[in-house]
């Protein structure tokens, strides 16, 4: 049955208590109780005051229930129609308890039927009351109770006791039935409330389901078309055959990218990380590896911090990003290297991300221009890097991801220290082997306490 198919059979078949005691839409599910215990309590009151009358009970007592089922329905009409409810609670039960002390006094005591009346009045009032509440008014029910039975042991001449037995009889029978009755239609207008928003509830979490497996579908086709134009495995394989690539996006699609393309026997490698993570981060990824294909293939500009420059210019063209706004934080770290197999040179350019050298027990590191491709206050121009390789270099290439990761036994994050420690524990062990490596250490750092906090990208190769 769908959302609005359940309202509507609701609307249809309770439509009265929706007219006594408000619908859903404008009351909550505690006001609404609450609207039902002063309505049938009033309606008690007024039935009490016909029942002192038909019996012939004592004129004060018929007076004051009167005057009773006036002030009942007072609060009933605040809480329904002005929409007072949490402030009148406390002020109903005091006045409650009031009543039914007098009515003890009138009404012969413990040999009426107060204390019966009393025990329907609690069981309302804990149904009306918080957690909190709750248990002060149960206390105060029970002290006023234990005070009402000691007076009248101690001061038995205040009770006003039956005329008759025949009295008695019709009225204790009277109130029972009655206090039956009401019993049953507040337990109704409760079992009939409870369901509905139980039903109702039901409905919107398999409405708010549906939803998620509709935007989960269109993520997962998102990712298929985000992991197509990703540099193709058998492609990265051809161009740069020792390499490993550890790629653990934190949402179903990553904000971070790795990208390679050999032109004029010139190889191209670079890892980026864009603004955000998830969806937003994946439009910016698409954005980037179109303009990489754009500047490399097309314009052939192989040259790393020309590269770059061209790219924050591309992508503040493409974002429509003016030199006056810096209000949209929108654009990408990235590391890139180029790869110039003859002279045994690897050029390096980076916005906001280094490159790592590993070479002989050391790590060097190369810093990257304080400036990312996108909008900023102050433009640097990136600068260019040229480093001779040796054989048995080994290069790394990172987004922040696991450094930024929290773990550990102080919740702490990875830090960059630890990651260049963890690179000089593995470097020397093949490709593959670093990449689980790194992958067991970012697990055993996180020890399934901690969440991953963004999308994690390492890259690591050999000229």
């Amino acid at each position: 049955m769908s959302h609005k198919e359940t309202e509507s059979k609701y609307i249809g078949q309770y439509n009265y208590t929706d007219l006594l005691f408000g619908n859903r839409d404008k009351y909550s599910l505690e006001h609404r109780f609450f609207n039902s215990v002063s309505l049938f309590s009033a309606l008690a009151a007024i039935f009490a005051t016909i029942t002192n009358i038909a019996l012939q009970l004592n004129i004060k007592l018929t007076l004051f229930t009167t005057a009773s089922s006036i002030v009942l329905s007072a609060f009933y009409y605040l809480s329904r129609k002005k929409r007072i409810y949490k402030t009148l609670i406390i002020p109903y039960i005091i006045y409650s308890l009031i009543m039914l002390s007098v009515v003890w006094f009138f009404n012969a005591g413990s040999d009426g039927p107060v204390v019966f009346v009393y025990l329907v009045g609690l069981v309302l009032f804990v149904i009306i009351t918080d957690r909190k509440k709750r248990i002060i008014v149960i206390a105060s029910f029970i002290l006023n109770l234990i005070g009402l039975f000691t007076i009248e042991r101690i001061y038995p001449e205040l009770i006003i006791p039956y005329d008759s037995d025949v009295i008695r009889f019709y009225d204790v029978s009277i109130t029972f039935l009655f206090s039956f009755i009401l019993i049953y239609f507040v337990v109704s207008v409760l079992v009939r409330s409870y369901r509905e928003e139980r039903l109702i509830n039901i409905s919107q979490r398999d409405k708010l389901l549906f939803q998620k497996a509709q935007i989960t579908d269109s993520i997962q086709y998102a990712k298929s078309l985000q992991t197509a134009i990703l540099t193709e495995k058998s492609v990265l394989n051809e161009i740069l055959p020792k390499h490993f690539i550890y790629y653990l996006p934190k949402d179903i699609v990553s904000g971070d990218f790795y990208w390679s393309k050999k032109i004029n026997n010139v190889t191209i490698v670079a890892a980026a990380d864009c603004t955000g993570h998830g969806v937003s981060g994946a439009f910016m990824s698409v954005i980037g590896i179109s303009l990489l294909n754009e500047i490399v293939r097309r314009k052939e500009i192989t040259k790393a911090n020309q590269t770059l420059e061209v790219l924050r210019h591309e992508l503040k063209e493409t974002l429509n990003q003016t030199e006056k706004d810096y209000s949209h934080n929108n654009g990408m770290d990235i590391a890139l290297c180029v790869i110039r197999h003859k002279e045994k040179i690897i050029e390096y350019a980076g916005a906001n991300a280094p490159l790592y050298l590993l070479r002989d027990n050391k790590l060097i590191e190369y810093k990257p221009t304080r400036n990312p491709i996108g909008m900023t206050p102050i433009e640097i121009p990136f600068q260019n890097n040229e480093i001779e390789y040796e054989d048995n270099d080994l290069f790394y290439l990172f987004s922040d991801g696991l450094i930024d990761q929290f773990g550990g036994e102080n919740g702490k994050k990875f830090q960059s220290r630890r990651f260049k420690h963890m690179l000089l524990d593995i470097y020397k062990k093949p490709l593959i082997i670093q990449r689980d490596l790194i992958d067991l250490n970012l697990k055993k750092w996180m020890n399934n306490k901690h969440e991953q906090v963004d999308d994690i990208l390492v890259l690591g190769f050999k000229p």
